[in-house]
């Protein structure tokens, strides 16, 4: 029998999302060295009235998310490509505008 090591990653959820899920955070099972684009994916398998609000219909990021990982965005170290580690924390939600 093939081992196949898996770690535990936690997505936030902010209002939106939040509601859509109905709870604030969700706890995801994912490969080891999964990415953050696996990680959304897993989610918007799970939790598709969430995933539907992540992704358009050819199942891209829309691109007015911003996406965190640990607080930091992703843009700033490879994107939706950043690997994940065992206990860390995916957060995603529209820009913050006012006026």
């Amino acid at each position: 029998m093939l081992y196949c090591p898996t770690m535990r990653v936690t997505v936030k959820l902010f209002g939106e999302f939040r509601e859509a899920a109905g709870r604030e955070r969700v706890e995801l099972e994912l490969p080891a060295g999964a990415t953050c684009q696996e990680a959304l994916r897993r989610l918007s398998e799970l939790l598709p009235e969430v995933g539907g609000l992540l992704f358009d219909r050819e199942g891209r990021l829309r691109d007015h998310l911003h996406v965190f990982l640990n607080g930091r965005n992703v843009a700033a170290f490879g994107g939706l490509s950043a690997r994940l580690s065992d206990g860390d924390s995916v957060t995603f939600f529209p820009p913050i505008g006012g006026g």
